[in-house]
């Protein structure tokens, strides 16, 4: 399990491990883009928790004060159809 309060991970990582780990706790301690906010932490695909429904676009600028207000909406409403096929929910469980 990767230890998200003393470590920093890089985008590959998050993701190999997204089903496994809070999203709300990778919006806390992590330095994440606009885009990777907007393709995950904003998905309704990968929010699995009450906690993590209730994560708003305000919510990551606050937790991500290096990105703009205008680059989030700009990715969340226009970023290409994302592939998930690298994220497959499937093989992550059989694996861990």
């Amino acid at each position: 399990m990767l230890d998200l309060y003393n470590n920093n991970y890089d985008t590959k990582v998050l993701l190999e491990h997204i089903y496994a780990i809070n999203l709300l706790d990778i919006l806390k301690t992590q330095t994440i883009d606009a885009t990777f906010a907007s393709r995950y932490i904003l998905n309704k695909n990968f929010q699995l928790t009450k906690e993590e429904e209730e994560i708003t676009p305000e919510l990551v600028l606050f937790y991500q004060p290096h990105i703009s207000k205008d680059e989030l909406y700009n990715k969340f409403y226009t970023h290409e159809v994302f592939d998930s096929s690298f994220i497959d929910f499937e093989t992550f469980s059989k694996r861990n």
